[in-house]
């Protein structure tokens, strides 16, 4: 699959909220599976017999496996030819010497444009605007409805988080 293609993809999704990030692997080419993680590891992304593989701890709660899915998406789609074999990342979204791999070649230029792509495919600005007019700066509400954290809803929204 072409990388057009890809875009297509995830361009599509942004128009269901919230946003189905599970199917999405499969739908880009890439393997998914959850499981139990080193302590403080969230996710990773891994070469897997020509192609990719993220793998997200079972442990966190829904939200934060949603948000780690798309974070190690916007890894894929943006930084894939920097993985060599893999990369981990840790609670902070910074690869880590504490998982599989310790990949140098992804700094804090990376996970930050990561943490962006994540946040933009889960909370399409165009949505949060949509449902901010109805549901006004309820953090919670529009939380629930996006499938995020409270505390990303928040950052998304400007919001300080309490």
């Amino acid at each position: 699959m072409n990388l057009s293609d890809q875009w297509d993809i995830l361009s599509a999704a942004r128009r269901t909220i919230p946003v189905p990030v599970t199917s999405l692997p499969a739908r880009l080419g890439i393997g998914l599976k959850s499981a139990f993680l080193p302590a403080g590891i969230s996710g990773m992304l891994e070469r897997d017999r020509g192609s990719f593989l993220v793998t997200i701890n079972a442990l966190d709660p829904d939200t934060r496996q949603r948000f780690t899915l798309a974070h190690e998406l916007g890894h894929y789609m943006l930084h894939r030819h920097l993985v060599g074999d893999g990369l981990d990342d840790d609670r902070a979204y910074r690869s880590t010497e504490a998982g599989k791999y310790h990949n140098t070649l992804i700094g804090p230029k990376e996970e930050t444009e990561a943490n962006k792509f994540a946040a933009n495919l889960l909370m399409p600005r165009e949505a949060i605007m949509r449902e901010r007019d109805r549901l006004g700066d309820n953090v919670v509400e529009m939380a629930r409805l996006f499938g995020v954290s409270e505390q990303a809803m928040s950052i998304r929204l400007g919001q300080p988080y309490s």
